[in-house]
């Protein structure tokens, strides 16, 4: 802040100028000082938490995009021998945008746009300085991460990140200095139970301003966060500070904040609290509150008419032609009549194994045809119609032929699913947005693929979709997430021509672990989804839940 080295007294304000900025003291009026007086913009990626990176990015395709508004009470104050004064501006109101893409796994890019929409400034002229704007453009942001570790396979995460500030923010408004400002920093995270830790630092590299006794340049600014994991509402705590380069105060933040999510892409957020500390740009306490919305950048699924299996042809029956009518001896017994034991050449037109394909012309008559629409009229099943030595009972492409380790289709299509006596079991995970039911489009190839195997093997009548969580969080919290999860899978399985009638959604929420919740390891392998293979129920049995 300003501060004056020798004590006046109030009334001669005016002459503050001359104890302030010696180098005005022959000037009537000067412009104030250029600098950009923000000291807090929104985190763009928000992914663990608002004011902090915490070494995370989003999901690869996300497109994050959030207004804000931001409100700062006394972000300027003039002090006199340590006492405050008065304050050279009041009140700002700014309005952020603010956005981010993920690109890949990797790497996401971001940006930054402030607006001012009001300043209450007071006392410049009696300093000797000209009222600055009540309004203007801020310095823009543009940012990129690189994320160098992931929690699920690392210690912690941690992320690097570069952000540059255009040097076309409003010197007039106190938004900018007319330089570059640019920003490298890393950040890191780990999650300890039901929370997150995050930590980030870097240096600001920005041109020095002098401001009252003090000046205003560059720093070692970092910040440290915990923050919740919840699925609906989620909390966090921050402190921010930084080391000054220059002669300045320490400024520092204490940060609370909270976010409830509207539905799966859409949540409302608000941050605030008080700055300690007279360094320019710490407020007696500042409140951020907004909107943010997600959205996938990519190519969703047309919407397909159901596939229907045709049915079978009508078998064709030879009738042989009627015998003359012979009077029967009184004492014959009709073997073809039912329950009467016969052999097959003695009863020609019967069916003995209901395949639909009369004894005469069945080569198989006691094994029914399969009915797989590949020599069904020979009356045989067939083991395997392709001939690739993959039984059609566990082929995926049981029409073409394929090599085994890529089961029974070919080598360019790639097969993720493998079917079992009792599941679908699936080599990649199913993604979903964090705490949300939204399948991410890195997913949806392996959801296609389901499906096709699910229309290949009509036998599999009946298939329970199970989603499952990790431990953290509230038990009826996850079991409800689970639920939708498992409930956005059979949908997606029924946009690609499953049949309603053959999918089950259920949700298990952490009451099934495959490992110790107690590593980020163990807990990326509890969150999944499961394909279980489900006996048909008998006649008049409830089916399950």
């Amino acid at each position: 802040m300003f501060q004056t080295p020798i004590p006046l007294p109030p009334r001669l304000r005016l002459l503050y100028a001359l104890v302030l900025l010696p180098s005005l003291a022959s000037a009537a009026s000067t412009t104030a000082p250029a600098f950009d007086l923000e000291r807090l913009s929104l985190n763009p990626t928000s992914s663990a938490a608002l004011g902090t990176a915490a070494g995370g990015l989003r999901e690869p395709g996300e497109l994050r995009l959030s207004l804000a508004a931001h409100h700062e009470r006394s972000p300027l104050t003039l002090y006199r021998d340590g006492e405050r004064m008065d304050a050279l501006v009041r009140s700002r109101t700014q309005v952020q945008l603010a956005g981010t893409y993920t690109v890949s796994k990797r790497f996401e890019v971001g940006a930054i746009l402030p607006l001012m929409a009001h300043q209450d400034t007071h006392g410049f002229s009696d300093v000797g300085m000209t009222t600055p704007s009540s309004w203007g453009l801020g310095t823009p942001v543009l940012q990129g991460r690189l994320g160098l570790l992931d929690e699920a396979s690392a210690p912690v995460s941690l992320a690097a990140e570069l952000a540059v500030g255009l040097p076309v923010g409003n010197k007039d408004s106190l938004q900018g200095s007319g330089g570059w400002d640019v920003t490298p920093r890393v950040s890191a995270g780990r999650t300890v139970g039901p929370v997150v830790l995050g930590l980030e630092a870097g240096i600001r590299l920005r041109n020095r301003t002098a401001v009252g006794s003090n000046a205003v340049g560059s720093e070692l600014p970092w910040a440290a966060t915990v923050a919740t994991t919840g699925h609906k509402l989620r909390g966090e705590l921050g402190l921010r500070s930084a080391v000054p380069l220059t002669d300045s105060p320490v400024p520092v933040e204490l940060l609370a904040g909270g976010r409830y999510a509207l539905g799966s892409r859409m949540e409302v957020f608000a941050l605030g609290g008080p700055g300690l500390g007279t360094a320019p740009g710490t407020p007696a306490f500042r409140v951020m509150a907004g909107l943010s919305v997600s959205a996938l950048q990519a190519v969703q699924p047309v919407m397909r008419p159901r596939i229907t299996e045709a049915p079978a042809p009508a078998p064709v029956v030879a009738v042989a032609p009627e015998p003359a009518p012979v009077e029967p001896p009184v004492a014959m017994v009709d073997v073809c009549a039912p329950n009467q034991s016969h052999s097959l050449e003695q009863c020609p037109d019967l069916d003995d194994d209901n395949d639909g394909v009369a004894n005469a012309k069945d080569y198989c008559p006691v094994d029914p045809e399969d009915r797989d629409g590949f020599l069904d009229e020979d009356g045989c099943p067939e083991v395997d119609n392709d001939g690739d030595t993959v039984v059609d009972a566990v082929d995926n492409c049981p029409m073409v032929a394929g090599p085994t380790s890529n089961q029974g289709c070919p080598a360019k299509q790639k097969q993720w699913v493998v079917i079992t006596q009792e599941r679908l079991e699936i080599r990649e995970k199913v993604y979903f947005a964090t705490g949300q039911a939204r399948v991410l489009p890195r997913s949806l190839p392996l959801l296609e693929q389901v499906a096709k195997v699910l229309i290949n093997h009509p036998e599999l009548k009946r298939i329970l979709v199970e989603g499952h969580t990790d431990s953290r969080g509230r038990p009826e919290t996850n079991r409800t997430l689970s639920q939708q999860r498992a409930s956005a899978v059979v949908q997606h399985l029924e946009m690609r021509g499953v049949p309603a009638g053959r999918l089950m959604a259920a949700g298990r929420g952490p009451d099934v672990p495959v490992a110790s919740n107690n590593t980020a390891a163990g807990r990326e392998l509890n969150r999944r989804v499961e394909f279980h293979i489900e006996p048909e129920p008998a006649s008049g049995q409830a089916a399950r839940d």
